[in-house]
């Protein structure tokens, strides 16, 4: 036997608030089992309470309503078991994120940088040795370090010794096609 709940009911029987019923109503993700056509009042059934905790459950895990949709129409046990996994993971991943942010963070509250004056000046001449070349966005590093290994050689190899820092100067306009 199903019994019916008004919205106000159903909302304290499983946590959601009316605002959210009518949102989910409205999107086609949780309809209600009546409305009055009088005064579109929306009642649900007991039977309802579940798939509402469902939702809500999924929710708290900031999956996306349209997933949820996916989840609940899911053709098979494997096809839903997919869709979960994958959101899973995708918390998984953005918790790995946020642990590599704070453990980042940590360490600068512990191990504070000093001060650094970083300014700007001019040098009429100066000497260097350089290497350019243009390659693909994916191998800038690979390829930079190379270059310094290749431009210190250089250096060693004529008995010079630098006196600056190795640095690089790359294009504001890298483009990530080939």
């Amino acid at each position: 036997m199903h019994f019916s709940l008004a919205i106000g009911d159903f909302s304290r029987a499983t946590h959601l608030t009316v605002k959210t019923l009518r949102h989910y109503h409205e999107t086609g993700l949780l309809e209600p089992a009546q409305i009055d056509t009088l005064t579109g009042y929306r009642r649900y059934t007991t039977e309802q309470i579940s798939v509402a905790q469902i939702i809500k459950r999924f929710r708290d895990l900031d999956m996306p309503l349209s997933e949820i949709r996916e989840v609940l129409s899911a053709p098979d046990v494997q096809a839903r078991n997919d869709l979960i996994a994958a959101h899973l993971k995708r918390l998984e991943n953005d918790l790995a994120r946020t642990q590599t942010a704070v453990a980042s963070l940590r360490n600068l509250l512990e191990h504070p940088a000093p001060a650094l004056h970083i300014g700007r000046r001019r040098a009429e001449q100066v000497a260097a040795a350089a290497i350019s070349e243009a390659i693909h966005v994916k191998d800038a590093l690979p390829w930079y370090l190379g270059a310094l290994g290749e431009l210190k050689a250089a250096l060693a190899a004529q008995r010079v010794n630098p006196t600056g820092s190795a640095g690089g100067i790359f294009s504001n306009a890298i483009s990530l096609t080939r």
